[in-house]
């Protein structure tokens, strides 16, 4: 009986923790004897990019996709071993059973992204085919995002109020958190102002995979039947066959008709399919 007072307990307080009491609860662990795997500089970082008061159980695999392709923009050489603390902590979070998904498999930075896209706009080289729902996701997020610019200009002024401002961590924090909102508000706005709503798929058939289009694919070697749906980067989700256009496969299957043989490089080998029907 006690134990089950004690699971319901932790199970009310795991809905609620926010991604600051989570780090701390992380960090705290290391020290009680799990493998430390350091890199608090970038622990903060990503608690500072979605907030800290956030609720760990708010976060969606496309928000750990896009912080992961937007920082491989930013950052230096080798965005992926950079990332590997925050892919800890993220385990972490599915190990304490505080999210349902696990969210560490979506932290990769896309091969070749920071190369290609070097100097543009994300909007610039990325798909704006949305379907109505993410459109008015990505709404709903940046309305949240211009409260959320009100709430960290609040918190600057009251950081600036210790004069002592050569160890004024809640300070810094708070600039970065601004600079993250800013970039956030800016690239969400030129995101929604030339996005293209997708329509519901037609009844026609289609003659070429485009975004939005249901693929039916028959993997070479095994014969095994796979069923993707093409979708913009900000919609991927692997787990439910989503892919995006911006993946090695999506990128591979734009365009492409039936009966096309489709061959993609990925870091485990070569993947050879053959379109067996498109839509559906």
């Amino acid at each position: 009986m006690i134990d089950t007072v004690h699971e319901v307990v932790k199970l009310v307080s795991s809905t609620d923790i926010s991604l600051s009491d989570a780090l701390n609860r992380f960090l705290a662990s290391q020290k009680n004897g799990k493998k430390a795997v350091g890199g608090n500089q970038e622990l903060n970082r990503f608690v500072a990019w979605f907030g800290r008061g956030r609720k760990v159980s708010e976060l969606s695999p496309s928000d750990v996709a896009e912080y992961a392709a937007q920082y491989a923009s930013a950052a230096g050489a080798d965005p992926t071993k950079k990332l590997g603390p925050v892919k800890a902590f993220l385990t972490f979070m599915k190990e304490e059973s505080w999210v349902e998904t696990g969210l560490a498999a979506h932290l990769r930075v896309p091969r070749g992204r920071r190369a290609a896209n070097q100097g543009l706009p994300r909007h610039a080289t990325d798909s704006t085919h949305l379907s109505q729902e993410t459109y008015d996701r990505l709404a709903a997020q940046l309305e949240t995002l211009k409260e959320d610019r009100v709430k960290v200009v609040e918190d600057i002024r009251r950081a600036m109020a210790d004069k002592d401002f050569r160890e004024n961590a809640p300070l810094d924090a708070a600039k970065e958190r601004q600079g993250f909102i800013e970039s956030k508000i800016r690239e969400l706005e030129a995101d929604l102002t030339n996005a293209q709503i997708r329509g519901a798929e037609s009844a026609e058939p289609q003659r070429r995979v485009c975004v939005g289009t249901r693929i039916t694919l028959k993997e070479v070697t095994s014969g095994k039947q796979v069923v993707y749906t093409l979708v913009d980067v900000r919609e991927a989700d692997v787990a439910s066959g989503k892919i995006s256009t911006a993946s090695p496969v999506g990128q591979a299957l734009l365009d492409r008709a039936t009966g096309d043989e489709v061959v993609v490089n990925v870091p485990k080998g070569t993947l050879r399919y053959v379109v067996e029907r498109i839509g559906g």
